[in-house]
């Protein structure tokens, strides 16, 4: 009888109890919604850091721009165009500096040439060879000057074969004389055109390659002198004795450059994969196997990842290993440049050094195949894979052991050098490196939208904080009220039920029954619709980022927002619906504990004054 009585004095004020039942329902929505949130953006940052990763590039400047020129044989005429230049070359011991807080410190990463013996087993290019000529007339270099092949050093020429060459890029190109023997690299370049060929012909022609000319450098980057190459000339006349000269060691020494050039694969040493620009944006991903580890990476573990095509030219498997005989190291470019993706095999560096000697071996090691990637190039240029590409840790190796077999050398760039620092800290970053006033050097970054979401997060949290405060500032003003409305309006109800016998007991829960009734309603109904609605605010809060993948200054990204936050499960919800019943039942019973320590007595001539 009790809640039946109860209840029908809440009906006899049906607005008053709509009124309150709306409110404590609100509160209890906010609640939920904030609490739903809260959990969302907590669970989110605690596992954030683990799905993103922060890097930089490096790149030095030109230093400024100067009017270059270009002969024109067709026109006899200069071309004239602007060109950057660069100062002189910094090193990347720039970039420790105080504060820089690294994950993976900067390096300018050079990449290494490994001959691989059972990668080719072909005949050779046609487009490039060594071999001896004479001219079949005597005369310059330009236009094409038909050419007679006498002896074949490599490469799928035939004795007696007609050939022509040509020179593009000199002044007053060299003189050949007929009945003289030269030696000389060609290169296929285009088709023959001049009074030398026959009307209605359209044969190829081909270019000078400056095969016995070295680029070898030291550690530091410094040229190394080397006299037999000082004169600039390509070919040379071959008479009695020449292949003992020093010169004509070096054709002799170069004559197997196709078989380098067809079995040479680049090899990438990084200390994380997330530094090579093709696997940090998605353009090269694992297909089988596994990434290499921070550990291995660490440790120097002899450990690789090799391309799918290279897998399948070496019948190769993610458990097998790889022998990797290391002979040159080159600064002067990245994977991607030198080494096309879909093309073959390659050398794009001169492969003698100073002393007229094919590069040798520096380092030879078998490395266990943990992974295979494939990567396609979707128009990032030097950021690309190189075509057969394989990845080591840079402490496989030891350090600068290619010191002798260096055969480019070049600046900074950003596909050659690149670092790790912690997610959220690039303006830090950037504060600390621009108060070293370095100009000479561009720094991006690229964080895959770390920034943006975090901001989503952090304003997803604030909005939390928002709901659960206005929830909890709401539910104590709101019982306050109503518990002081409804509790004062049945004094008289309360003396005369306890002039009639009962106890305090019995008079409290006569009284509460009703509001708590409606309390528990508004709680369950609101809690369940906070908890509802909150995947959605979530999603409005954070939405989807996506951003241009290309690279820009700062960063990129393409993440979905359920990455950065696990869904509240319905405990939740009964948490913060039970807490603010709880709340209703304390303030309620503290205002009727407040008027039952009144006598009934007094109570009635209250309500009479």
């Amino acid at each position: 009888m009790t809640f039946y009585y109860s209840i029908k004095q809440m009906r006899r004020s049906p607005v008053k109890s709509l009124l309150f039942f709306l409110l404590i329902g609100l509160c209890a929505f906010f609640l939920a919604l904030g609490g739903a949130l809260w959990y969302m953006g907590s669970s989110g940052l605690q596992n954030f850091d683990e799905l993103y990763t922060t890097i930089g590039t490096v790149e030095q400047k030109y230093e400024g721009t100067k009017i270059r020129s270009s002969w024109d044989p067709e026109t006899q005429q200069y071309e004239y165009f602007n060109g950057g230049y660069y100062g002189e070359r910094i090193d990347d011991d720039v970039l420790d500096f105080e504060g820089a807080d690294y994950i993976l410190e900067p390096r300018q990463r050079p990449y290494f040439g490994a001959y691989i013996e059972d990668l080719y087993d072909g005949i050779g290019s046609p487009n490039m060879g060594i071999v001896e000529a004479e001219p079949l007339v005597t005369g310059p270099m330009y236009p094409s000057l038909p050419m007679r092949v006498k002896r074949v050093l490599e490469g799928t020429m035939q004795e007696g074969e007609i050939f022509y060459i040509c020179d593009h890029q000199s002044v007053e190109p060299d003189i050949l004389e007929a009945g003289k023997t030269y030696v000389m690299q060609l290169s296929m370049i285009g088709i023959a055109h001049g009074a030398n060929v026959p009307e209605g012909e359209e044969p190829v022609e081909y270019l000078l390659y400056p095969a016995i000319a070295s680029d070898q450098y030291t550690i530091d980057m410094e040229p190394v002198y080397d006299p037999v190459t000082e004169e600039d000339r390509w070919y040379d006349e071959v008479t009695d004795g020449f292949y003992e000269t020093e010169r004509g060691k070096r054709w002799l020494a170069i004559s197997n450059y196709q078989d380098y050039d067809m079995r040479t694969i680049p090899v990438q040493p990084t200390d994380g994969t997330s530094l090579l620009m093709h696997f940090y944006n998605g353009e090269a991903r694992i297909t089988e196997g596994r990434d290499i580890t921070e550990e291995e990476y660490a440790n120097g573990e002899k450990v690789c990842l090799i391309p799918e095509k290279l897998a399948m030219q070496l019948g190769k498997n993610v458990g097998d290993t790889l022998n990797l005989p290391l002979y040159y190291a080159d600064y002067s470019r990245s994977v991607g440049d030198a080494f096309v993706l879909g093309g073959g095999g390659g050398v794009s560096v001169n492969l003698l050094n100073a002393e007229g000697e094919v590069y040798q071996v520096f380092n030879e090691q078998e490395y266990e195949i943990v992974g295979i990637y494939t990567a396609e190039d979707k128009g990032s240029g030097s950021y690309t894979a190189g075509n057969y590409e394989v990845v080591i840790p840079w402490n496989a190796i030891p350090e600068n052991c290619w010191a002798d077999n260096i055969a480019g050398a070049g600046r900074m760039k950003g596909a050659t050098t690149s670092f790790q620092i912690p997610n959220g800290t690039i303006e830090e970053f950037r504060e600390k490196w621009e108060s070293l006033g370095i100009d000479d050097l561009e720094i991006r970054f690229y964080d895959m939208g770390y920034s943006q979401l975090q901001e989503s997060l952090e304003t997803r949290q604030l909005m939390s904080l928002v709901f659960l405060v206005s929830g909890c500032v709401m539910a104590v003003l709101i019982l306050c009220f109503f518990s002081n409305l409804f509790i004062t309006g049945q004094r008289e109800r309360i003396a005369v039920e306890r002039l009639m016998g009962r106890t305090k007991r019995q008079c409290a829960a006569s009284i509460l029954a009703g509001m708590l009734i409606l309390s528990a309603a508004g709680c369950i109904v609101g809690s369940v619709s906070g908890w509802l609605v909150s995947g959605q605010a979530a999603e409005r809060v954070g939405d989807t980022l996506e951003f241009d993948r290309t690279f820009s200054d700062s960063m990129t990204a393409n993440t979905e927002p359920e990455e950065a936050g696990e869904k509240a499960g319905a405990v939740l919800p009964c948490v913060t619906g039970a807490a603010l019943m709880a709340a209703s039942a304390v303030i309620s019973s503290a205002y009727v504990g407040k008027t039952l320590k009144k006598e009934p007595l007094r109570i009635l001539g209250e309500i009479e004054e």
